[in-house]
């Protein structure tokens, strides 16, 4: 039978049968139920994921009473902040203050009343959900202080401190500049970043530039969390010991101790699996984590960078990300535009990728043709500046003689692109929307009229030229040509 995710995870740890099978009957359809027969097993699972969200715990058993269970508990951050309540024997008043100066949460006598053991339960989980939802509310509003913080700050020069940072982000957008005194104020913080935008828009590039900016020491470590189940998640980040699992012949460091004094790059956060998700909210509350197959504990001394270009609100909202992660992870959020939004950096960027290109292929720099420029800009570019660079790389290589880069291989990729982005009774603008060509209910336009305005329109966006504006049409220029000098005689025939 399925086992259903919502409901609550309660470990029972008892060492009589009786009462294990009697409270797993009672709670078995509110409850997803662990049970154990002992201390030991009662430590194993309490830290086993999925960790429950509260244990019964028997005082009197044999080898490892209830008190000294629950003094390990509350030693380890991994159970600390698990509530327990005590099954106790009736009358047992010395028991019952003992585990309260323990760190247990309330008792129950036995024998159990069905109703009792319900309203236990129900009180301590609910207060939990309270003291959670309390300190969720308290990390959105520091989060919110630490980014108006830091807004004030890069509001109040308009010269970077370390402009040497920012390198390697070719911009002259005033929005990328604004991006890059935010990020000169919140690097030296060491609260989490979390970067937002659309693929290939360069979120390596801003955690490098943080790292940077950061004056830490160490170095900047990317992984992409993208396909790591929760096993290959926690080897990669936490590492292991000698002998942890099958095939671990010696100890591995993780990236977490590979970082260590510089700066960690979580990329595909939004990938990232519901368990770890788990482990990685651990790890930014207590600021330690376990390697494989250790109990000593270890201490992150790392700046953390995360990345996404999933809409996180959108997985919150379904379910599929856990927002006290979220909060935790965006005390800084950077948003970055895509490249249809900075149009004044793709003159720029074609330079810089010419240039690199050239370099890369040991050939002459070309020179780009004022035509190349305005087709680009009037391209939506879903792929950003990635798509961009990958462009002027295949036509530096595809170019055969000349100082000056040839078009046709730029145009032939563009038409088809849009050719295949093409939706039934619709086009996608220079902004990348979706604009109709005709009202669902209002009256169709003849062939000759759709394709006037379709010219037109072309031709305007291009400035003019014949030759974007065919590619922005997705037909060759004579057959322009020929649309061009129908629409003239059209147009001079209705003056006569």
């Amino acid at each position: 039978m399925a086992v259903d995710s919502d409901k609550p995870r309660v470990l029972i740890v008892d060492d009589e049968r009786l009462h294990l099978n009697m409270l797993n009957s009672m709670l078995k359809d509110k409850y997803q139920i662990k049970v154990g027969i002992n201390g030991v097993q009662a430590l194993e699972r309490a830290l086993s994921e999925p960790q429950p969200d509260l244990i019964l715990l028997d005082i009197k058993m044999p080898d490892m009473d209830g008190f000294a269970v629950l003094q390990k508990l509350r030693k380890d951050p991994r159970s600390r902040g698990i509530p327990v309540i005590f099954l106790t024997a009736m009358d047992a008043i010395e028991d019952e203050a003992r585990g309260f100066e323990t760190g247990a949460v309330d008792y129950i006598t036995k024998p159990f009343s069905s109703a009792i053991v319900h309203a236990r339960i129900k009180n301590q989980l609910t207060l939990q959900q309270s003291i959670k939802e309390t300190l969720m509310a308290q990390m959105q509003a520091v989060a919110l202080e630490k980014k108006v913080g830091a807004l004030q700050r890069s509001l109040t020069s308009s010269v970077l401190n370390q402009p040497e940072a920012f390198s390697d982000i070719v911009s002259n957008s005033s929005r990328m500049q604004a991006v890059f005194h935010y990020m000169e104020a919140v690097s030296g913080t060491g609260e989490p970043v979390l970067v937002t935008g659309e693929t290939g828009v360069g979120k390596e590039l801003i955690a490098k530039g943080l790292h940077r900016s950061s004056g830490r020491t160490g170095k900047l470590v990317s992984v992409n969390l993208a396909g790591l189940d929760d096993v290959a998640f926690s080897d990669t980040l936490f590492g292991h010991k000698k002998g942890a699992f099958i095939g671990a012949n010696q100890d591995r460091k993780g990236f977490i101790s590979q970082a260590e004094r510089g700066t960690l790059f979580l990329d595909e956060i939004g990938d990232l699996a519901p368990a770890s998700q788990i482990k990685l909210l651990r790890l930014l509350q207590e600021g330690i984590y376990y390697p494989l197959g250790s109990d000593t504990p270890k201490t992150m001394d790392v700046n953390i960078v995360a990345a996404t270009n999933r809409d996180l609100n959108d997985m919150m909202a379904r379910g599929d990300f856990r927002q006290d992660l979220f909060f935790r992870l965006s005390a800084h959020n950077i948003k970055l535009p895509p490249l249809r939004e900075r149009q004044e950096d793709i003159g720029l960027l074609t330079e810089h990728f010419l240039k690199e290109a050239a370099i890369a292929m040991d050939r002459p720099i070309l020179t780009p043709p004022v035509e190349l420029i305005k087709l680009l800009e009037l391209y939506s570019f879903p792929g950003n500046v990635r798509e961009l660079r990958a462009l002027i790389f295949d036509a530096v290589a595809q170019h055969q003689s000349g100082s000056v880069l040839s078009m046709k291989s730029i145009q032939k990729t563009i038409e088809e692109r849009r050719s295949t982005a093409y939706k039934t009774d619709s086009l996608v603008d220079g902004d990348g929307e979706i604009v109709p060509l005709f009202q669902a209910h209002g009256q169709l336009p003849t062939l000759e009229e759709a394709e006037s305005v379709l010219v037109a329109e072309a031709m305007r966006r291009s400035g003019g030229n014949q030759g974007i504006a065919a590619t922005l049409l997705g037909i060759s220029r004579p057959a322009l040509n020929r649309r061009l000098n129908r629409r003239l005689r059209h147009l001079i025939a209705n003056k006569k």
